[in-house]
């Protein structure tokens, strides 16, 4: 009899030993299925569905700045040209022999700048620069030296400045301002004064082929220089 109790007794603490000992097998276990768990958690991200991406995406593009346009802009009108041709050939009129010839000139020049001071508008829109025709900006039809639009591409532009150099910031103001553009086809870049600009001389020197275009200075030059700065023409 005894011997069966000391039997169930050491039956009865083998088990409670293999009973400690799977609990701490099964604990680590328990761990290890729980850290798998929260990592599978925090890469879930990584397995995004496409049209979790692509909302993504969509929204970057919402959130990037949209680039600045700058409005259209009608350079003011300047008569300071106009003025000065006109006071200078009325003042060479009164001199014996100028007033023959270099009088009636001045004066001839004066009057025109003046007509087209009130004809001619420069305007700046999104992408080009143009002449315009009146308060009502008209078109101003075909360039009368190699044909085509007056409407020049900002891209297109090589170079630009204005004569005298360093008048726009003077009381009268510069004479002539000047732009060169690559827009007009190459064939027609050596017609009027672009052979000059375009010969292998000028090119040597720096210059960059293209088309050339003066005009007189009917407009607020600083305003002119200012919207060519801004609208970003390449300058040399």
């Amino acid at each position: 009899m005894n011997t069966v109790i000391q039997i169930r007794t050491i039956a009865f603490v083998a088990l409670v030993v293999l009973a400690t000992e799977s609990s701490a097998f099964v604990s680590p276990l328990a761990k290890n299925i729980n850290n798998v768990s929260s990592l599978a958690k925090q890469q879930s991200p990584l397995r995004a569905s496409p049209f979790d991406q692509l909302a993504n995406i969509f929204n970057q593009l919402e959130k990037a700045p949209a680039k600045k346009v700058l409005p259209p802009v009608v350079i003011d009108p300047s008569f300071n040209l106009a003025g000065i041709f006109l006071t200078a050939g009325i003042l060479l009129d009164f001199i014996p022999y100028i007033q023959l010839t270099l009088g009636p000139l001045l004066t001839l020049l004066g009057v025109l700048f003046l007509v087209q001071t009130f004809r001619i508008r420069f305007v700046f829109n999104e992408t080009d620069f143009e002449l315009r025709l009146g308060d009502s900006l008209d078109g101003s039809g075909d360039n009368i030296v190699v044909g085509g639009e007056n409407r020049w591409s900002y891209d297109s532009f090589v170079n630009w400045e204005f004569f005298p150099k360093g008048w726009v910031d003077t009381p009268q103001g510069p004479v002539l301002a000047y732009f060169k553009e690559t827009q007009t086809p190459s064939d027609k870049w050596d017609e009027g004064p672009g052979k000059s600009a375009n010969a292998p001389e000028a090119l040597a020197k720096g210059a960059v082929p293209g088309q050339v275009h003066f005009f007189p200075v009917l407009c607020d030059a600083k305003q002119l220089r200012a919207e060519f700065e801004k609208r970003n023409c390449a300058k040399l």
